[in-house]
């Protein structure tokens, strides 16, 4: 159950309550000098409290480094579960466990081919239109493939666009520069706000709307 779900049956059953006690079905509390009214107003306070936190939590999402890597972690167990019945079978792990580095973004393998892959993580970007924001990435990481894989994926990203009802991201031209190739998602960390469930959905559909279209281009 969600928060905002929770407020909403709690507002709906305190309404059911005062309405209850109204007709003497309900054993009235000693609710003070003031009686049932001050009974009411601590119903209120306590639902505008609620009301409150709720806002709270939603402009201060606790992402921890643990707390994040746990998330994640849950995510792509969800996404194992959803793509298996689609006969896609994916690996994740870190990139640098065998170096004995550590690594927040984690990879998800598909392919044979182990240079075109997925990744999730965080960034907040220093440069560009969303400098300073924070986001969850969902990667697909085609580096030193230009020619054969990832230009001809930017010819067809307006179709996978269509499919994904989502937006492409490309790495800035500098970064490019450098022979690293990416198409991305974007999301806002603010408004996951730890949704495994939605988060697991979105990774899962990246990986197998873009699927089909990377075995087309001879990567299987």
């Amino acid at each position: 159950m969600t928060e905002k779900n929770f407020i909403d049956i709690f507002s709906r059953h305190k309404k059911a309550f005062l309405k209850d006690m109204e007709k003497g079905q309900r054993i009235k509390p000693n609710a003070g000098p003031e009686g049932r009214s001050d009974f009411k107003r601590a119903l209120d306070w306590f639902e505008k409290w609620l009301k409150e936190e709720n806002i709270a939590d939603r402009k201060n999402p606790p992402m921890s480094s643990k707390s994040f890597d746990e998330f994640v972690d849950e995510v792509l167990l969800e996404v194992k579960g959803l793509l298996a019945p689609k006969n896609i079978n994916i690996v994740f792990s870190l990139p640098g466990q065998s170096l004995g580095i550590i690594e927040s973004w984690k990879c998800v393998k598909v392919f044979d081919n182990t240079d075109i892959y997925y990744r999730i993580g965080k960034t907040r970007p220093r440069k560009g239109p969303n400098k300073g924001q924070e986001f969850l990435v969902l990667d697909l990481v085609m580096d030193g493939h230009k020619k054969q894989i990832f230009l001809p994926l930017l010819e067809l990203k307006p179709e996978i666009e269509k499919k994904l009802g989502s937006e492409l991201e490309r790495e800035l031209p500098k970064v490019e520069a450098t022979g690293k190739y990416r198409l991305k998602i974007l999301l806002p960390i603010e408004n996951i706000q730890g949704d495994t469930v939605f988060t697991a959905k979105k990774f899962a559909e990246f990986i197998s709307v873009t699927k089909p279209f990377l075995n087309g281009l001879g990567i299987t």
